[in-house]
């Protein structure tokens, strides 16, 4: 990860936001509140892994010629 110090940002002009983001932070969101976990941490990692493994189904799925 790169230092914090380099990475500052005084204004809102400054980020951009993937348009995909703010749903996929909702929906994570949720999931940590539904499930509660005890380790927030492993839960995430499984969460995204998961995420990941679903969209990777998904776009190999539709590339798949018929």
């Amino acid at each position: 990860m790169a230092d914090i110090k380099e990475m500052r940002l005084f204004s809102a002009e400054q980020i951009s936001v993937p348009e995909e983001l703010p749903l996929i932070l909702k929906n994570y969101s949720k999931e940590v509140i539904r499930n509660n976990p005890s380790d927030i941490i492993a839960f995430s990692a499984k969460y995204f892994e998961t995420l990941r493994e679903e969209q990777k189904r998904h776009v190999d799925t539709i590339a798949r010629p018929k």
